[in-house]
């Protein structure tokens, strides 16, 4: 069952993916590396869009589950870097940064935890840390605070399915 729960400076929604769905991803990101560009060491980063194999559909359905549960209506798309998945393997992490805005709509992004670390990953959100778990999504307003990561420690990477949206102000 679906649970909202707050973290720190946002909230999230455990059990938003199924461990099977979660595991589809999962096994397709392996499957399918090599699609994904390195854009520091360690970290891995491609709009889905890009990639001729991947699975749209259920993506398309986790986000219409999030347009649903959060009750969305005057949104679009985010255009530049749409939905993505991002791999963090160790060392690596997210480096701070606010994402561009478009006029009155605010770029906002729900990622989902395909699979967390066992150290490290942490999620960095204006002055506040959380410490995520897979199988969640969590809202992250990424036109308005900061965001980043602390560096990804051991053998079990980072993998996170990031929905864009442009929501209305």
């Amino acid at each position: 069952m679906v649970k909202k729960v707050l973290l720190n400076g946002t909230y999230g929604y455990e059990n938003f993916i199924s461990d099977k769905e979660k595991n589809l991803l999962v096994s397709w990101v392996n499957d399918n590396l090599h699609e994904f560009h390195s854009n520091r060491k360690g970290r891995y980063f491609r709009p889905l869009r890009e990639i001729e194999n991947s699975p749209l559909e259920l993506v398309q359905k986790l986000k219409a589950n999030v347009i649903k549960l959060e009750g969305l209506v005057y949104w679009k798309d985010e255009p530049k870097m749409a939905d993505y998945i991002g791999i963090n393997y160790e060392g690596a992490y997210i480096h701070p940064h606010t994402d561009v805005n478009e006029n009155n709509y605010i770029h906002t992004r729900y990622n989902i935890i395909l699979s967390w670390p066992d150290e490290g990953g942490e999620s960095i959100y204006g002055r506040s840390i959380n410490v995520l778990k897979e199988n969640l999504v969590w809202k992250c307003i990424a036109g308005k605070f900061t965001h980043a990561s602390k560096p990804v420690k051991g053998s079990k990477p980072r993998i996170t399915l990031s929905l864009g949206f442009l929501i209305k102000e």
